[in-house]
């Protein structure tokens, strides 16, 4: 039936039918209302399991991932470990192979120089030669069995069966200075014998060798067995099965090398005729010399022409090194350096891919870098070539000299002091495409400077240097032309090596000299060999006690950065020279100082483009620049502290955002064109660059500094009310931006304004309150602060000079080097009285907080996943040291006030604290590197 409301309705009757028997059947509810419910209370215990499961799967995840890596890692090392190993198995079974057979050839010549030799002069001559292929024969047949090469097959066995026989060397080597007199005296003799020993070393068959070179072979061999058995040994692990047998037969051979090598010193250098055969026609000279004497040979490993390591044996002679690769039972030539007295070996810092390096720098610029398997490889073979060095110094020391006095001992004395090292990596975006800058630090004598080069750069100075200098000798750098690999880790790390190197070897030249046009492109100074003459200068103009600087980084034309100082034992020399670290007026270093307003009227009006720089001061226009070609960052920032009448801008730098949104620091050295790429020039868009303050101190000294310069003040005081608008400033309680809201609305002289709350208290915090609760609590706080001070000034004290000025005087913190200019732009009003102490106080309540005095920069960190509980981090650089954010930056992770190492490499960066090492993935380490050097360089100074 139906109700009033039209539903349908059912009496008792028909509930009754629908439990059946005669019951309200609602059983089945319940039970579902009653498991619902018990859902309902177990649902939190279970979303706490699953959880905690959740959580414990991620770590085994992480801890999977960790073991693998380091198994992979132990993988790699025992994979390069077995690849040197069969290089050295095949470089012991090739020349084994090549010495048996000129062994045979020896025994044929025996036979056929009966006819003109007698029984007594033949074995007098060959000895007992024969002796010599019956035991290295079948010693030959044994190491082609140990063929192919694995891991764990023994070879210890093979050499240990026929080592005691080697013995038989003795008889030979006994009698080799008979032998030798005696070939002289039959050739003096015999006229047939002669002739025939002529056409011999003519013969294709004989390898165009003389009977000398043949008798030679077994005097050798030896010496060879041991080099190539205790380079074997090294690099076979102590718990190989192989690694005893080893060491035995290295044993038998060195007491055999030493008991036969007393007296065979000088018949070793006929190694030179074989050098000669191999090499002498690529280098265009005659190797065999009177003077020139071989010294040994190592087993190393080097770079191709591709960037590729490859092994090969370095042949090291009295004056030159050679490096040739085994190919096909003969040795192809790789390169090769020239020693003299300014020759030496150069140690590299570990790359990621590229470890145990050094670089042998010869004559001419040429150089060799070579990669050894383990640090101890590396310091063993430096060690060697170094003492060779130091041998070739000592007996060239008169010929140089000479040479001095020729050419003039002070050209050559300056060559000696230029300094080429690469400082780091840095990632450049332009349009939408990225390319890498090489930061290269250039010094002579004791005069730095930061070159900004890209690969491309270089490859265009060396084809314009080979075109026009087709016989000038260099440090050529090798252009691969893969695209695949312009990206590759190993091939970046190959090219920080290879473009110091090839700067070196330009410099050192004499082309520069003659060719200013070089120097340009390497953005380089026209009187870059004047420079350390110019510094002296500099120190000799200084008056009082104090010493002058030892080391100047050099910007052209106008100004240079001091970095470090001998400050003397005295204190008062130390206060005098507190602003080693600050720019420095370069006018009595630097004979020219040009404005880029004096190059305005001298340039023509299309070779210059205009920047603007921007700052945060309101109602001020951003300023425009003329730049030129070689305009400088440093020269703007000169420029900038005459305008703002700076009285300290080491704080203070240039930076522009890339098109990933990120900070570009902009160092001095850098050219501003080379900013922007190629299409600078020819861009008709302004370009815009921010003039900020970067490095801050503790509170006490930036106060001090705050106090001295009201320009600063006011600069500092815009520029942290723009970082708290965009939130590039954040706090951790509204508290702190209600009372930075009425402190600068007491500055702005203004009533209650709520666009002026905005200019404080970011969009996202605002909306969390209604506006009038804004209105209201920045109002109180504002009546709160006018009338503390009114206090203030009621009871004002008036003082000669603030105590504040007093301290930073005693501390050194004023330059007396900087002279302000009047200029054509507009200066920054001064501050009365009324603001300077309500700014000075707004200011120390943004530096109380921790990310105000920080640098930011996206890192990621994978193995600090587990730590810190994600991988995606903000890394800052402050006063304090070093800290970790998280990616939303609402807590820190981690302070590292004092790390042990910090390490910058491409692509990444490597800290170490707390005997862990953690990794940071980012493009922006030479920037990060410099910031942590010029904190712990600011740090250092105030604690002093």
């Amino acid at each position: 039936m139906k109700n009033k409301y039209g539903q349908v309705q059912l009496n008792n009757k028909q509930i009754m039918k629908v439990g059946g028997r005669g019951a309200l059947d609602n059983t089945g509810n319940k039970t579902k209302k009653k498991e619902f419910q018990i859902q309902l209370i177990d649902q939190p215990s279970q979303n706490k399991n699953q959880l905690a499961q959740t959580n414990l799967q991620k770590k085994k995840e992480i801890a999977a991932k960790k073991i693998y890596r380091f198994l992979y890692k132990i993988y790699k090392q025992k994979e390069k470990q077995h690849r040197y190993r069969k290089f050295i198995i095949d470089e012991l079974i090739n020349t084994e192979r090549n010495y048996v057979h000129d062994l045979k050839i020896l025994i044929v010549i025996q036979s056929q120089v009966r006819q003109w030799l007698n029984k007594q002069q033949i074995e007098m001559i060959f000895n007992n030669l024969q002796q010599l292929y019956d035991l290295n024969s079948p010693f030959l047949q044994d190491l082609e069995g140990f063929l192919p090469y694995k891991r764990y097959k023994l070879l210890g066995p093979i050499i240990k069966g026929l080592a005691p026989f080697f013995k038989v060397y003795f008889t030979y080597y006994e009698g080799f200075n008979k032998a030798m007199t005696t070939l002289k005296q039959c050739i003096n003799e015999k006229e047939d014998f002669r002739k025939y020993l002529k056409n011999m070393s003519q013969i294709k068959d004989y390898n165009n060798q003389d009977i000398e070179s043949f008798l030679i072979k077994p005097v050798q061999r030896i010496p060879k067995y041991n080099l190539l058995l205790l380079d074997l040994l090294k690099h076979t692990d102590k718990i190989h099965p192989d690694y005893k047998n080893l060491s035995e037969c290295l044993e038998l051979f060195k007491k055999i090398n030493d008991d036969n090598n007393q007296n065979m010193d000088r018949f070793l250098s006929s190694k030179l005729f074989d050098i000669d055969k191999w090499f002498g026609t690529k280098l265009n000279q005659k190797l065999v010399n009177s003077k020139r004497k071989y010294i040994t040979e190592l087993l190393t490993s080097t770079l191709d022409q591709h960037n590729k390591v490859i092994n090969v044996t370095a042949f090291i002679l009295s004056d030159l090194v050679i490096i040739g690769e085994r190919q096909d039972n003969q040795y192809q030539y790789v390169q090769s350096v020239f020693l003299d007295e300014r020759s030496g070996c150069l140690d590299v810092e570990n790359q990621q891919h590229l470890q145990n390096i050094y670089i042998l720098q010869g004559i001419n610029g040429q150089s060799i870098t070579f990669i050894e398997q383990t640090p101890q490889d590396k310091i063993e073979k430096m060690a060697k070539l170094q003492n060779i060095i130091q041998e070739c110094k000592v007996q060239s020391k008169y010929t140089f000299q000479r040479l001095a006095s020729r050419q003039g001992s002070e050209v050559n004395f300056q060559l000696n002091k230029i300094k080429v090292t690469a400082l780091g990596l840095d990632e450049r975006q332009e349009n939408l495409s990225s390319y890498k800058v090489y930061i290269i630090e250039v010094g002579i004598d004791e005069v730095f400077q930061k070159l900004f080069l890209r690969f491309s750069q270089c490859i265009k100075i060396q084809e314009y240097i080979k075109k026009k200098y087709p016989k000038h000798q260099f440090h050529y750098l090798k252009q691969n032309t893969t695209i695949s690999l312009l990206n590759d880790q190993k091939e970046i790390e190959s090219r920080m090596i290879a473009i110091p190197l090839f700067v070196q070897s330009i410099l050192i030249s004499d082309i520069p000299r003659q060719d200013l046009q070089i120097l340009k492109d390497l953005g380089l100074p026209e009187n870059f060999y004047e420079l350390p003459s110019k510094a002296n200068e500099f120190r000799n103009q200084r008056n009082g006690p104090q010493k002058g600087p030892d080391r100047f980084s050099y910007v052209s034309p106008t100004r240079t950065l001091i970095k470090t100082v001998d400050y003397g034992n005295d204190s008062q020399s130390f206060q005098n020279n507190q602003c080693n670290r600050r720019l420095l007026s370069a006018s009595s270093l630097i004979s020219r100082n040009i404005t880029l307003v004096e190059e305005k009227k001298n340039k023509k009006e299309k070779d210059t483009i205009q920047i603007i720089v921007n700052h945060a001061i309101p109602q001020e226009k951003p300023w425009e620049f003329n730049i030129q070609n070689n305009t400088k960052v440093l020269h703007v920032l000169d420029q900038i502290q005459k305008i703002l009448q700076l009285k300290e801008i080491y704080d203070f730098k240039l930076y522009i955002f890339d098109n990933k949104s990120r900070v570009k620091i902009l160092q001095n050295d850098e050219n501003i064109c080379d900013l922007f790429g190629d299409s600078f020039i020819f861009a008709k868009k302004k370009k815009e660059l921010w003039f900020k303050k970067l490095l801050y101190q503790d509170l006490d000294n930036e106060k001090s500094l705050l106090q001295s310069d009201n320009t600063r003040m006011k600069l500092l005081y815009y520029q942290l009310v723009r970082d708290i608008q965009i939130s590039t400033l954040p706090f951790p309680t509204q508290n702190q931006y209600i009372k930075l809201a009425a402190i600068h609305l007491y500055l702005q002289k203004c009533n209650l304004s709520y666009d002026v709350i905005q200019q404080i208290i970011p969009a996202t915090i605002l909306q969390l309150k209604q506006r009038e609760y804004w209105n209201c609590v920045v109002n109180q706080e504002f009546k709160d602060f006018k009338s503390s001070m009114d206090n203030q000034k009621s009871t004002k004290v008036e003082i000669n000079e603030p105590q504040e000025i007093v301290k930073a005087k005693q501390k050194g913190l004023f330059s007396s080097f900087i002279q302000s200019t009047q200029t054509q732009f507009s200066k920054v009003e001064n501050l009365d009285s009324d603001q300077k102490n309500p700014m000075i106080q707004f200011i120390s309540e943004c530096l109380k907080n921790d990310f105000c005095i920080q640098q930011l920069f996206q890192v990621v960190c994978k193995e600090a996943l587990q730590q810190f509980g994600e991988q995606n981090l903000v890394l800052g650089i402050s006063y304090q040291g070093i800290r970790l954010y998280s990616s939303s930056k609402d807590r820190i992770w981690e302070k590292i006030d004092q790390p042990q190492s910090f390490n910058v490499f491409p692509g990444f960066i490597e800290i170490a604290y707390k005997g862990k090492k953690f990794k940071f993935e980012t493009n922006q380490g030479f920037q990060i590197q410099s910031l942590f050097d010029e904190y712990q360089s600011i740090k250092y100074q105030n604690q002093e």
